[in-house]
């Protein structure tokens, strides 16, 4: 089918509900239902969230005339309705009658998001940054308008919000990135060539239990309704359209998302004023890791002070060094005030990549230690800091400050396939200053 307002238009029909919804459904069963998934499931607490891979690769950021489309919105229905039911083991017709949001909860009908306590002192915020996305923005201005009372309105007990948003917030700027696929983009169509210069993955991972021909089977009718049969062969970016500009706009540093960035960056400053609650972003999907903060260097204990930590997936392909030495390449960078595009102009918030990779896993020197392109996670452990360096070893934490510190480690695998694992860090992220 040519042409963009045929493809837009183009009619989703019963039998696009029974494939695409089969593909689905086989995709979760055939991952879930392997042995070591499936008693980690059910020996490990855990909380998931959904990101464009519960969809298809790219969701959210596509141009305009797919992402609108009947065929992109009722695909990106029946990924939702899938995700709710295996990964928070719910419905919509459930949801929609609970009147309580202690699991999770939408604001504009649009969007499951939660709030979970790890202890009274400790809350992780789960925004649904990916159901509302479109070019040009991740989340409407109603969404904000009720998550953020929700966060000011927690209890007095809580010191750390911890904000599980998927693609960082802090992160260094990819213009030259975007330069190069600009001129690729411009000299030709880039599809799976801009994915393979970025180091993306454009296979299936449902090839590891022999269900990619399943899964990838039940949206050949859809590919072949929007003209987009025989570009790619993966369930993961299976339309084609989206080349690596789309994928760099799907970033929050992207110029299409800086107003937005700059009113979360801003307003959540401000909660963290009124509530003296340390705020810290965790995310991932950059295939690699490492940690920044937004601070005022002068006061770098108080309320302006938020750290990202960025964890990659254990899956996927990092990318490629030169482009790791282009996100090394940075010039100062600082917030603007609410309200206000980026310009880099000095403020009162500054930002930084944190140079915590002095060194290869085997003990090579590295010449850039902000981020790491290796498998890897994170592991954060809450502590009270007078008592861990007053009584090393002391479990009884009644007679400390009750003042409760952040550790995060960074667990990064070397080249062995099964061991070399090392330690970076810890990262150390304090409550802010002054709290009563």
């Amino acid at each position: 089918m040519s042409g963009k307002e045929n493809r837009k238009n183009a009619q989703w029909t019963a039998r696009h509900e029974e494939d695409v919804s089969h593909a689905y459904f086989h995709y979760y069963t055939s991952h879930f239902d392997q042995p070591y998934l499936r008693e980690a499931f059910a020996q490990i607490p855990h909380v998931l969230q959904i990101d464009d891979h519960d969809i298809f690769d790219g969701f959210g950021s596509y141009p305009e005339y797919m992402q609108f489309s009947n065929m992109f919105k009722n695909i990106g229905r029946i990924g939702i309705e899938m995700y709710l039911l295996f990964q928070h083991h719910t419905s919509l017709e459930i949801l929609r009658n609970v009147s309580t949001d202690v699991d999770i909860f939408t604001i504009t009908g649009t969007g499951w998001h939660f709030i979970k306590f790890l202890g009274p002192a400790v809350v992780v915020v789960g925004p649904d940054c990916r159901s509302e996305r479109n070019p040009h923005q991740v989340m409407a201005g109603p969404t904000y308008q009720g998550l953020f009372p929700k966060v000011a309105t927690l209890p007095p007990s809580v010191q750390h919000c911890i904000w599980m948003i998927s693609v960082p917030v802090i992160y260094p700027r990819l213009e030259a990135a975007e330069q190069v696929a600009h001129t690729i983009a411009t000299g030709k169509k880039a599809v799976t060539g801009a994915y393979n210069l970025m180091g993306k993955m454009t296979s299936s991972v449902a090839g590891v239990v022999g269900a990619k021909g399943v899964v990838g089977s039940g949206f050949d009718s859809v590919k072949r309704a929007v003209g987009k049969t025989g570009l790619m062969g993966g369930i993961l970016s299976p339309f084609g359209d989206i080349d690596v500009l789309d994928e760099l706009r799907d970033q929050w540093t992207h110029e299409s998302k800086d107003l937005e960035r700059t009113y979360l960056i801003r307003t959540l400053q401000g909660i963290a004023r009124q509530r003296s609650i340390r705020m810290t972003f965790l995310s991932g999907a950059v295939d690699c890791c490492g940690a920044g903060l937004v601070h005022d260097p002068s006061r770098p204990s108080d309320h302006k002070t938020m750290y990202q930590l960025i964890s990659s997936s254990v899956v996927n392909t990092p990318p490629p060094s030169y482009v790791l030495k282009i996100l090394h390449n940075q010039k100062q960078l600082y917030v603007p005030a609410n309200g206000h595009r980026s310009t880099n102009q000095p403020s009162d918030t500054k930002e930084d990549m944190m140079e915590i990779f002095p060194e290869e896993p085997d003990g090579r020197p590295r010449e850039n230690k902000k981020l790491m392109g290796r498998r890897n996670y994170v592991a954060i452990v809450a502590y009270d800091p007078e008592v861990v360096q007053g009584t090393f070893g002391r479990t009884d934490m009644s007679h400390g400050g009750g003042m409760l510190s952040l550790a995060a480690d960074f667990m990064v695998q070397g080249e062995a396939a099964y061991g070399g694992v090392r330690k970076y860090g810890p990262v150390i992220i304090n409550a802010v200053a002054g709290r009563i």
